[in-house]
């Protein structure tokens, strides 16, 4: 029984020692440095601990590792086009876990986990229906924008990085106290909670990434539709309508449309991009009719991904089923009354805003709602948008390549 206990020891210490050996320190280092990376990966034990915690969990590495066959080429191209790293695309891992309708606390959101007021400053759309940081595409070009301006400030990626997760002011704070060091590892320990670990988090994304193959971790394929239609939605839609009609799951239509916060496409004049399965879009525009039925609010309610405290579940549902039937009288008056057309003005020496309402034959109020402007003055040279009626639209675009002479007689005409 001695012999075999003995024997049981060794093996177990052989083993662990082969473990220990592949998480050492002089390995982890010795790999990163291998793959030649486009910036910087300064090693530090606490990357270790979330190596460790990757590989402590290979179910939910393996669902990364699917999901980044989808987003990483998306992501490289974007990247590419804005000179920004492609090693970047590591930190939507860290971010999200690749997870586009994935959110925090603090109101982040997308693969990006991007935080409100990154969204308003490089005009992200953000409303009760529609949050665009959840829409990878979008996102990544935003993020790309913001990294490139970030790293413009700190010449240094890792600082960089971290100024991703607590922005400039905060970071600037910690700088301050790490005596105007601009390493990052100077500055760690000042940094809040809320950013201190994302860097080295994304370094040991980085290393689990290219090397869980040497840690028997498999990958699988992404779990989402990689041939996709896409179709242009102008109405109030709900994706109940389009998974009843054309037979796509509530489920994917949510994976492949993550931006549309509570399973709803809104009114808009330009309309959404919608994406569909591949021959699901031909379908859309046959089956056009059916897909657009009045939305009848007992038998569709839209709801939030997010899971609701049942204490709230009651006052959810009457305010939702309030906001469905609002919405069916809006898109009733909106088919019935619009016949509208978008032409192009451009202001020309002389013009002014009255004027022009009258040579498009509407207000002057609707000029200035439709082109956002704050006073009645219109400067030389500003392109103006005008919605006139779809029957007359030969005749206002002329104006445009009218002569100052030419529209007075037209004014008077009138």
């Amino acid at each position: 029984m001695r012999g075999f206990l003995v024997v049981l020891f060794i093996c177990f210490s052989s083993s662990w020692s082969v473990f220990a050996q592949k998480l050492s320190d002089e390995l982890i280092q010795t790999r990163l440095a291998a793959l030649k990376p486009q910036l910087e990966l300064v090693y530090h034990p606490e990357v270790k601990k979330f190596i460790e915690e990757y590989l402590a969990n290979p179910d939910k590495t393996r669902e990364i590792l699917g999901a980044s066959k989808y987003y990483f080429p998306m992501i490289e191209r974007t990247f590419k086009i804005k000179s920004v790293p492609a090693d970047l695309k590591y930190l939507a891992v860290v971010a999200s876990d690749l997870q586009p309708q994935a959110n925090n606390a603090s109101g982040n959101s997308g693969i990006w986990m991007m935080a409100y007021n990154v969204s308003k400053m490089y005009k992200l759309k953000v409303t009760t229906y529609i949050d665009e940081r959840r829409d990878p595409i979008k996102s990544t070009q935003i993020s790309a924008s913001h990294f490139r301006d970030l790293f413009s400030i700190y010449k240094s990626w890792p600082l960089a990085i971290a100024a991703y997760g607590c922005s400039p002011v905060t970071l600037n704070k910690c700088i301050r106290m790490a005596g105007n060091s601009l390493y990052f590892w100077d500055v760690y320990n000042y940094l809040p909670t809320t950013c201190r670990d994302l860097y080295p988090r994304y370094v040991a994304a980085v290393y689990v990434m290219n090397y869980y193959k040497e840690h028997g971790i498999k990958s699988v394929l992404p779990d989402i539709y990689e041939d996709i239609d896409t179709v242009v939605v102008n109405k109030w839609l709900s994706f109940q309508q389009i998974s009843s009609t054309l037979g796509v799951s509530i489920e994917d239509l949510r994976k492949l449309n993550p931006e549309f916060k509570k399973d709803v496409i809104p009114f808009n004049l330009d309309g959404y991009v919608i994406k569909l399965p591949k021959s699901k879009g031909k379908m859309f525009y046959l089956l056009n009719d059916t897909v657009y039925r009045n939305i009848n609010p007992t038998e569709f309610t839209p709801v939030e991904i997010r899971k609701v405290p049942e204490n709230e579940a009651d006052s959810a549902l009457i305010e939702e089923e309030k906001a469905s039937r609002k919405i069916k009288q809006r898109q009733a008056e909106k088919e019935n009354s619009f016949d509208k057309k978008r032409v192009f003005y451009t202001v020309k020496k002389g013009d002014n805003l009255a004027d022009i309402a009258d040579w498009f034959d509407v207000s002057a109020a609707d000029i200035k709602s439709w082109n956002k402007l704050r006073k009645q003055q219109v400067n030389k040279g500003k392109k103006l948008t005008i919605w006139i009626k779809a029957s007359k639209t030969g005749y206002y675009k002329r104006i445009n390549s009218m002569s100052l002479k030419q529209k007075k007689k037209l004014k008077r005409k009138d």
